[in-house]
């Protein structure tokens, strides 16, 4: 029988750890309910406020998500950091063969892919209720989900990195939530300051670029401190 890589059973517990946490039942049922509710129960006039077609339940949706998805993902990495290291549970791992950067970026990936799961079905509940409402997005306006979805997935991203260097650089939770909620989410747009500049306009797919790339800047970062770091 082969033996599971250790790097895979770390991804794959952190990945069930987060999926059955109470934060992300609420993201992934709780949250797309109420948006859909609270936009069905818009005034008409706010609803059609914007041109003929009005504000969209996956543009609604989309932008609940946005403002809650980013904060959510950092909180959740850098508690649960913080949280293990100080009941000790990385302890446990000097006697694993596992290098300390695999847990570092297996929460990151767990949190980061459970994050994006969540706004990826309030969006798609977003464009049934359109469909159903006779509003079905055309081939322009599924082009715009499309890099809304990207923008989104790019915002999360950065937001569990900035969460994982926190985590580790943070001693207790306080001061963890602290550094995420006026700190980390002042770093999240920094791969748009040029767009806001107008060093890079129309350049969407290129700031998605930077945005990858530091936030793998970032994850890589904090594992660096997490190995030199003492449990």
């Amino acid at each position: 029988m082969p033996t599971r890589s250790p790097t895979r059973v770390m991804l794959r517990d952190e990945l069930v750890g987060f999926a059955r946490s109470k934060v992300m039942i609420v993201l992934w049922v709780v949250l797309p309910i109420l948006a859909i509710a609270a936009y069905l129960l818009l005034p008409q006039e706010i609803t059609r406020s914007r041109g003929l077609g009005g504000l969209s339940a996956t543009a609604f949706v989309g932008f609940l998500m946005s403002s809650v998805a980013g904060t959510v993902a950092a909180l959740m990495v850098a508690v649960d950091i913080v949280s293990e290291r100080n009941r000790k549970v990385y302890e446990l791992f000097v006697i694993r063969p596992i290098r300390r950067e695999t847990i570092i970026w297996a929460k990151f990936l767990g949190v980061f892919a459970c994050v994006t799961v969540a706004c990826v079905v309030s969006l798609g509940l977003g464009i049934a209720v359109d469909a159903v409402r006779g509003r079905a997005p055309g081939g322009d306006e599924l082009y715009d989900i499309v890099k809304s979805l990207v923008s989104l997935i790019g915002v999360i991203a950065m937001a569990s990195a900035v969460g994982v260097v926190f985590g580790v650089m943070s001693r207790t939770i306080l001061v963890a939530v602290i550094l995420v909620l006026y700190v980390g989410q002042n770093l999240t747009i920094v791969p748009m300051l040029p767009v806001y500049l107008g060093w890079l306009p129309n350049q969407f797919w290129l700031i998605m670029l930077i945005t990858a790339v530091l936030t793998g800047l970032l994850v890589y970062g904090a594992s660096v401190m997490f190995r030199r770091s003492e449990l």
